[in-house]
């Protein structure tokens, strides 16, 4: 059984606005284990991307505990994929580690077997304003685990994608993850996006966001995001999510 990587407790966030202060995140409290995938879902408005902010550091105006298990070294996926134009593919894949000081034999060893397992290796040297949306996002990925985090935060990564792209770039990015052994806590808004990837799905109330709902996701002959669609239980997770977001 895998051990809890991240522990929430009692978080609360408030900011002050011209009619006093403001209640956005109301006692949210949440175990992660290793290796799990978990999505976050909710209105608009909600205060998804919000509490991804402070759970990833990037906000540290809060009250109550998060709490990692010791040495975890964690990583951001933007909306957008963030990638430099002017670079090139592997340049683009390099660019944490380099402003990590962290470019060495094993670590640029370790960005090529990447970039060559995830169909990328003939396009090294061209520049990412020429790749597909789809491996643009699979370049931005690649960039953010090739420092080794044991636990990653997406906020919407298919956002910016059309539709069929979106499919094959989730099914894309969960391998990814789960091959590496990765923990990942990604924000949407896309229900199926949901369902199809996580091991669980939390559902935050209207704002102020409170714990709502965590739904274990259990599909009959569970594999990847596409295939996961087509089980026979999808839909009756889809209507009860849905419904528990609608109200």
């Amino acid at each position: 059984m895998n051990s809890n990587i991240l522990s929430i407790r009692n978080l609360c966030k408030s900011y002050n606005s011209l009619n006093g202060e403001v209640l956005t995140i109301d006692n949210f409290s949440l175990d992660v284990k290793e290796k799990e995938f978990i999505s976050i879902i909710g209105s608009s408005g909600c205060g998804k991307s919000t509490l991804l902010n402070i759970i990833s550091g990037l906000d540290k105006d809060y009250t109550g505990s998060i709490r990692f298990k010791d040495s975890v070294k964690t990583s951001y996926m933007l909306q957008e994929d963030a990638l430099l134009p002017w670079l090139s593919v592997y340049e683009n894949a390099i660019l944490g580690l380099k402003l990590e000081k962290k470019l060495d034999n094993s670590s640029l060893n370790y960005v090529k077997y990447l970039l060559n397992k995830y169909g990328l290796n003939g396009f090294l040297n061209k520049k990412v304003s020429s790749l597909s949306g789809g491996m643009r996002q699979r370049v931005a990925l690649i960039r953010t685990i090739a420092t080794k985090p044991d636990l990653i935060f997406l906020d919407e990564p298919f956002s910016a994608l059309d539709y069929q792209t979106r499919l094959k770039v989730s099914d894309d990015i969960y391998s990814i993850i789960k091959e590496e052994g990765i923990t990942a806590i990604m924000v949407t808004h896309d229900i199926a996006e949901a369902i199809s990837m996580s091991d669980r799905v939390v559902v935050l109330s209207k704002r102020p966001a409170k714990l709502k709902s965590i739904y274990e996701i259990n599909l009959t002959d569970k594999k990847n995001p596409i295939h996961n669609r087509k089980a026979k239980e999808f839909t009756e997770y889809y209507d009860l999510l849905w419904r528990d977001i609608d109200e």
